[in-house]
């Protein structure tokens, strides 16, 4: 599987964020997405049964994302992934 890196725009609050993703498989064959906002730090987004779309999976060394921006990164992961899933 090749990797690439997509590159988006969101906004919040006035605030135009460049956010980088790039879309990988786990160990066990799940999807997961290495995102950079603003050339932060890297999060990892995955899949969240309970809220039911793609977020942040928790950890120490994640930079601080606002609720906004992650629901709009997320929103915007899925459409990417379906359009994948669809190729």
């Amino acid at each position: 599987m090749k990797t690439t890196t997509q590159i988006f725009q969101i906004t919040t609050e006035d605030n135009l964020h460049i956010v980088k993703a790039t879309a990988y498989l786990n160990g066990r064959d799940q999807q997961r997405f290495r995102v950079s906002m603003n050339d932060s730090p890297i999060c990892v987004f995955g899949w969240n049964d309970s809220l039911g779309r793609f977020a942040i999976m928790k950890d120490a060394r994640d930079p601080e994302v606002i609720r906004a921006a992650e629901t709009l990164i997320a929103q915007k992961l899925e459409t990417l992934f379906a359009r994948e899933e669809a190729a």
